[in-house]
């Protein structure tokens, strides 16, 4: 996803390892548990959502908080 002007994180190697810090891990799938994170510039979690498998972040509530910021 080139050009986008903010940093994305990718949770590869070593596997989990920054999902499990935030508390996202799902041990019984061996995978993050989907989520949607704003952080700030002082890196504080501002907003957390967490999404099951078959559902989609509403993108209007994600940008509405952002904005709100």
């Amino acid at each position: 996803m080139g050009g986008l002007p903010y940093p994305e994180l990718s949770d590869w190697h070593p596997k989990g390892k920054v999902t499990e810090s935030y508390g996202l891990w799902n041990e019984e799938r061996g995978a993050g548990t989907r989520a949607v994170m704003v952080v700030d510039k002082s890196g504080v979690i501002r907003f957390l959502e967490k999404y099951v498998p078959g559902t989609l972040p509403d993108p209007n509530e994600i940008l509405q908080f952002v904005k709100s910021l």
